[in-house]
C-alpha cells in the first residue's frame, strides 16, 4: 500500500490527497518507509543517463565534452524542477564547475546530506574517445535517478545533488567543494558519493562494495542494514587503505563523514582477489559493459539509504 501511494506520488506529483476525508481509516496510515523507493529506481532512466553521456563521445576537464556534460545535467536537473547552481573552478587555466541541486528539507533546513558522483571522464585518448560509461557515467545516474525519485516528496533533513568536476585530475571538484562548505556554515550531516557502480562481471550475483572510514562507520552500517533488508549482497570496508584520493577521502579529511558505493574496491586493490575492471580508463568503458539490473538495484538502494537518513516524511 505504501508503495503504490509513493509510487501515484511520483508520478502525479500536483495530485495530493483530501486532508479533510473522514475516512477513519486514512488516520491508520503507516508514515512511507524509505525501502520502498528502491522499487522506484527505473532501469529505463538509468540506461538512458548514460548512453547520453557516453554518446558525447569524451567529458575529459580539458575538452568541449566537459563543458557539454556539464550543460546536459544542468537541463536535467530544470526538467525535476531543480535550478542548477554552479560553483566554477579552475584546473590550470581552464574553468569548469560543479554542479549544485539542493533540495530542502522541511523540519530541518540546515542539516544537509550530499549525494554526488564525478562526471567528467578520462581513457587512453582522454582529448577524443573517453565514454567513462562505468566511471562515472554510471554514479551520474545514480544521482539523476535519485534526484527523479526524491523531488516530489518530503524530507526532514536538506539533500543535495551535487555533481563534481576535474576528479580525473586528482579530486578536484570535490576538493574545491570543501574549502567553502566550511567557511559558508554548511551542516554537512554525510555524504554519499558513488564512484564506479556499473561494471558487475558476476552480473545479479555480484556484490555491492561500501566503502568508509572510521568517521563514517555509521553511514556504511545504515547502508549495509538497508541493503540486508533489501536481501542486495554487499561487502563493507571500514579499516583500510583503498581508494584514497576519490571524492569521498575529500569530504573525509575535512571533516565530513563520507562513504562511497561502488563496483571495484578488490578489482583495484587485491590482485590476488582474482577481479579485474579490465575497462578502467579504457575507451572500452561503455554501456556493453554495464550490467544495468544490478546497476540498477544499487542505485534503488542507496535511495532507499539517503531517504532514510535525510528522514522521508
Amino acid at each position: 500500500m505504501r508503495l503504490l501511494a509513493l509510487l501515484l506520488l511520483v508520478a502525479c506529483p500536483a495530485t495530493s490527497p483530501d486532508l479533510n476525508d473522514d475516512d477513519d481509516d486514512a488516520t491508520d496510515e503507516l508514515p512511507p518507509d524509505p525501502l520502498d523507493l528502491y522499487e522506484l529506481a527505473d532501469q529505463d532512466e538509468v540506461e538512458r543517463t548514460i548512453v547520453d553521456l557516453e554518446e558525447m563521445g569524451t567529458r575529459y576537464t580539458f575538452s568541449d565534452g566537459a563543458e557539454e556534460a556539464k550543460d546536459y545535467l544542468v537541463g536535467r536537473l530544470a526538467d525535476l524542477g531543480f535550478v542548477a547552481e554552479l560553483d566554477p573552478f579552475l584546473v590550470g587555466n581552464t574553468e569548469t564547475a560543479n554542479v549544485i541541486a539542493r533540495m530542502e528539507g522541511s523540519e530541518n533546513p540546515d542539516t544537509v546530506w550530499i549525494y554526488s558522483a564525478h562526471y567528467d571522464s578520462t581513457s587512453t585518448e582522454p582529448e577524443t574517445y573517453a565514454p567513462g560509461a562505468d566511471d562515472n557515467a554510471s554514479g551520474v545516474a545514480g544521482v539523476l535517478e535519485a534526484a527523479r525519485i526524491l523531488a516530489p516528496l518530503e524530507l526532514r533533513d536538506s539533500v543535495w545533488f551535487v555533481f563534481t568536476a576535474a576528479e580525473e585530475q586528482g579530486s578536484l571538484g570535490s576538493e574545491h567543494l570543501v574549502t567553502w562548505l566550511p567557511t559558508d556554515g554548511v551542516s554537512v550531516a554525510g555524504v554519499i558519493a558513488p564512484d564506479m557502480i556499473g561494471y558487475w562481471p558476476l552480473g545479479d550475483e555480484d556484490l555491492l562494495d561500501i566503502l568508509g572510514d572510521d568517521e563514517s562507520e555509521h553511514l556504511v552500517e545504515a547502508m549495509a542494514g538497508v541493503c540486508t533488508d533489501l536481501g542486495l549482497a554487499h561487502k563493507t570496508w571500514i579499516e583500510h587503505g583503498y581508494c584514497y584520493g576519490d571524492d569521498h577521502t575529500n569530504f573525509q579529511e575535512a571533516g565530513f563523514p563520507a562513504i562511497t558505493p561502488m563496483d571495484c574496491v578488490e578489482a583495484h586493490n587485491i590482485p590476488a582477489s582474482g577481479e579485474a575492471t579490465p575497462h578502467y580508463h579504457r575507451t572500452s568503458d561503455t554501456i556493453d559493459t554495464v550490467h544495468l539490473p544490478f546497476t540498477t538495484k544499487v542505485v534503488g538502494a542507496t535511495v532507499a539509504t539517503l531517504a532514510e537518513l535525510a528522514g522521508l516524511l
